[in-house]
């Protein structure tokens, strides 16, 4: 889940942001939550008082008492791992941003495709690597690349085995399914393996991690075996 938090006291551009961010994130087919705020007290009462934790915060700089910097300053204190946009009618602020660790910072009005640049950038880095999302016939699945052992090839489609036998499937192509997962392997031209769940390599098999024999052919044993000694000098 995708948490996402605007703190914006105009409502004109908290209304035309929280649409845009609802477009970008619907655009992207990602689960995510959004929650608004029109001042800082507002939203240190969420943070604090009942702990939660955003991914991205999008933050206009002139809060009335306390100022979308501050509030930063705070945020940061505790947190290190939320990305802040800064939202501002005066560039000057800009260059304070980088006390705060800020991503960037966008002037009013904000400007859609670059905010789509910023949040679509950080939703595949952070989300993407760490799960599998993609469509099945109607449905939107997600499942963590940790619990995936292999892909096989079915017909037109691409099956994916997990540690606990579950199968699903993806109407498409096993290339198009492995652009930008590094920890996917092909081994065969009907499979591809996840070298985190690999316990040992012959040249014949890739014997997982829950006894599964996943073929490996001759032409890409190399590339396999490269990974593989990769991962077990990484662990």
């Amino acid at each position: 889940m995708y948490r996402i938090a605007i703190c914006e006291d105009e409502k004109v551009f908290m209304d035309e942001n929280e649409k845009i961010c609802r477009g970008i994130m619907e655009k992207l087919d990602a689960e995510f939550t959004l929650s608004l705020f029109d001042n800082s007290a507002a939203f240190l009462k969420s943070f604090f008082g009942q702990n939660m934790r955003y991914d991205l915060l999008l933050l206009d700089i002139v809060l009335g008492e306390t100022n979308g910097m501050e509030l930063a300053q705070k945020i940061r204190a505790h947190d290190n791992r939320a990305v802040i946009v800064f939202i501002t009618s005066k560039p000057e602020y800009a260059v304070q941003g980088y006390n705060v660790k800020a991503l960037h910072y966008l002037i009013k009005p904000i400007n859609p495709d670059a905010l789509e640049r910023l949040i679509a950038a950080d939703y595949h880095r952070r989300f993407c690597q760490s799960c599998l999302v993609f469509k099945s016939g109607v449905q939107n699945i997600r499942i963590p690349v940790a619990d995936v052992v292999y892909l096989e090839i079915k017909g037109r489609r691409v099956s994916i085995i997990q540690k606990d036998g579950t199968v699903a499937e993806y109407n498409g192509k096993l290339s198009e399914f492995l652009t930008g997962l590094k920890q996917f392997v092909r081994c065969h031209n009907s499979y591809a393996v996840n070298v985190g769940n690999i316990r040992e390599l012959t040249k014949t098999d890739a014997i997982a991690v829950n006894g599964a024999k996943i073929p490996v052919s001759r032409t890409y044993f190399k590339d396999l075996q490269k990974a593989f000694m990769r991962r077990m000098r990484d662990d």
